[in-house]
């Protein structure tokens, strides 16, 4: 997709440039070409002109093909419509000034120019974006070597600790079951819950297939709050649920993933002491919570993070997001006296 991109970005500004660069080329060759056309024009008009009889009686004479009006102080000695390419001639006979203004039509030089122009432009431009694309090609094709050992090396790296994770969390579910309240043993879990997480948000964004179904959303929701109950209590977080019936059409593992980032930003950005608001409509889903967001605008891109100390790879909304915009949902963040993030199912 990132070498798509980049190629497609290239490209058009690679183009955008080529016609701006062709575009003052042509205007350049263009006003020289004209001047220097007039000048040629101007100079075959005045040879005809002279090649007449200019002498006694001059104005009643033939003039080949030129339009000539003959002027004497504010006398017209002979007037004809002005039309084509025109020179003004002085004259002087005896004690008489007289002006010449001559005119005549050539063929437009111009225009033929400005067809090759044309032409030239459109092959050039095919050229140039022919060149610009296989030169492009080259530059990408180490990143896209790059992208794919990055990927590679998620791929390996999601299928490794897949095996550890689970170990951890069978035994700490063994512990808690022979009645093991240890401390440390909630850290451990903790610090296993978020492991787990970073590694389906990974593992999502990789494989993810996904299977339409009807699910219960309140249902799932207290589901996950219990997931995540360990978490709320080292911040001694206070939920404050209103939570409707609410049947969707959608994928399991989406669901799980919407409501788990929702919460999971809620709990690691909420100062402790503080209270989570959880609303369920049939309309939409809205968590609250304390905290302010800086860049609203970037908050959904991929990676991006407010507080780096906070761990995590900014995935969390980039998934939300990429969710609602599969499913058509509505995704609405607001970031004043409270963080809002609303989901409308719409």
């Amino acid at each position: 997709m990132y070498e798509k991109k980049s190629l497609i970005y290239f490209l058009l500004t690679y183009f955008f440039s080529m016609i701006i660069f062709l575009g003052v080329f042509d205007y350049l060759y263009l006003k020289n070409a004209s001047y220097q056309i007039h000048q040629k024009q101007k100079a075959i008009i005045k040879e005809e002109l002279l090649s007449q009889d200019l002498r006694w009686r001059f104005w009643e004479k033939n003039f080949r093909d030129l339009n000539v009006s003959i002027y004497s102080g504010n006398e017209i000695l002979k007037k004809s419509p002005k039309s084509g390419e025109c020179i003004d001639y002085e004259l002087k006979r005896g004690f008489r000034d007289f002006n010449i203004i001559a005119c005549k039509i050539f063929p437009d030089e111009l225009k033929k120019i400005k067809e090759k122009l044309f032409v030239f432009n459109i092959l050039a431009l095919i050229f140039i974006m022919i060149i610009a694309y296989f030169l492009a090609k080259l530059f990408i094709k180490p990143m896209k070597k790059e992208i794919e050992n990055l990927e590679s090396f998620i791929r390996d790296v999601t299928h490794e600790i897949q095996t550890p994770i689970a170990i951890i969390n069978s035994n700490i579910e063994i512990l808690e079951m022979q009645g093991d309240k240890n401390k440390n043993l909630k850290r451990i879990k903790t610090a296993s819950n978020r492991l787990s997480k970073i590694f389906n948000d990974l593992k999502y964004l990789r494989f993810k297939e996904k299977k339409l179904e009807k699910l219960n959303v309140k249902e799932i929701s207290k589901e996950r709050f219990n997931f995540f109950a360990t978490q709320i209590e080292n911040k001694n977080l206070k939920l404050n649920l209103n939570l409707e019936e609410v049947i969707l059409n959608i994928d399991k593992e989406d669901l799980i993933k919407l409501i788990d980032n929702l919460l999971s930003n809620a709990i690691k950005y909420s100062p402790a002491n503080s209270t989570v608001e959880i609303i369920l409509t049939k309309n939409y889903l809205e968590i609250k919570n304390d905290g302010k967001i800086k860049n609203i605008d970037k908050i959904t891109q991929k990676f991006y993070r407010e507080n780096k100390s906070e761990g995590g790879f900014g995935l969390g909304l980039y998934i939300i997001k990429n969710i609602c915009d599969y499913y058509g949902f509505k995704l609405q963040i607001s970031s004043n006296k409270k963080v809002s993030i609303k989901i409308t199912f719409v």
